[in-house]
């Protein structure tokens, strides 16, 4: 009898442990389902890198033409657009070095703000002298125009220096020409002429006085500034 309760016993423990629940077995099926999926997800990751690396090497490469700097100056009459800024005058053997110089004052602007006085000094030119000092600053990188960025006037001044309260500081707008990407052949950009509008410079304006719903700005007398560009 004692022998049979330990068979009996044993029976029942080789049993117990060869017992697996149903939830149990569905756990494992889903466990081998989502490796699976894993495995096929990693995959499919591989072969769409794989092409995409395929499809970048494969597609064209495109460059700027080479006579693209020439063809701008050409659509605006073989002039260099940057001459604009110039009201002092320029040099065409110095025009490159003086321009460097003009930019380099932006930093100056930049860090005092708007003057509370005329600026002073022999060698400052008429942008920084004037009622409303301005500097050159560039615009934002834009891969679709040419040239890809421009240098435009921009001034830290709203109202006039030593003006009364009912003038204000005013941009200058100049329109050029420009190149527009429109597409790739052979290896080269292709461009069509644009146009588009800078700031030149910036003026004392008196603000406009409305008569009749109809808006009118009273003429001022020349300022020492860039007006008369």
């Amino acid at each position: 009898m004692h022998g049979l309760n330990i068979v009996h016993h044993q029976y029942c423990m080789h049993s117990s442990n060869n017992y697996r629940p149903e939830h149990t077995q569905h756990q494992e099926v889903l466990q081998k389902i989502y490796k699976m999926n894993l495995i096929n997800i990693l995959i499919i990751a591989k072969v769409y890198i794989a092409y995409c690396i395929v499809f970048v090497n494969s597609a064209p490469t495109c460059t700027d033409p080479k006579d693209v700097q020439a063809k701008f100056n050409s659509i605006n009459g073989g002039v260099d657009y940057r001459t604009l800024f110039f009201t002092d005058g320029w040099k065409q053997d110095t025009m490159v070095i003086d321009f460097e110089k003009l930019v380099s004052l932006r930093d100056d602007f930049t860090k005092n703000g708007c003057p509370s006085t005329f600026l002073e000094g022999f060698n400052l030119p008429l942008m920084a002298r004037t009622s409303c000092p301005w500097f050159l600053e560039q615009t934002p990188y834009t891969a679709e125009t040419y040239p890809h960025t421009l240098y435009r006037a921009a001034t830290k001044c709203t109202k006039c220096i030593d003006a009364s309260g009912d003038q204000k500081c005013s941009p200058i707008q100049q329109k050029i020409k420009i190149l527009r990407r429109t597409g790739c052949d052979n290896g080269l950009y292709k461009y069509e002429v644009s146009e588009t509008y800078i700031q030149i410079a910036y003026v004392c304006e008196k603000q406009r006085e409305v008569e009749n719903d109809v808006p009118i700005t009273p003429a001022l007398p020349p300022a020492d500034g860039p007006e008369g560009m």
